[in-house]
């Protein structure tokens, strides 16, 4: 029989399993927010074009970039 404790107490939960996921999300919808915000001088010097900053701000949160 399987109770809510020994769910909560084994490997099938673990906090940061939930909360990692969840922060960069956080993260990344602030940067996308952020970066939809440069004007394009701003953007200019960070090396990219508005047709890619709009590609990038309009991914949605759960989209993350390679290596996040």
């Amino acid at each position: 029989m399987t109770t809510i404790a020994s769910i909560l107490s084994g490997s099938a939960f673990h906090p940061l399993r939930v909360s990692l996921p969840l922060g960069r999300w956080i993260r990344v919808s602030s940067e996308r927010r952020s970066l939809a915000g440069l004007n394009e001088q701003l953007l200019r010097d960070i090396g990219i074009d508005a047709a890619t900053a709009d590609r990038e701000a309009s991914r949605p949160f759960w989209d993350l970039p390679a290596g996040r």
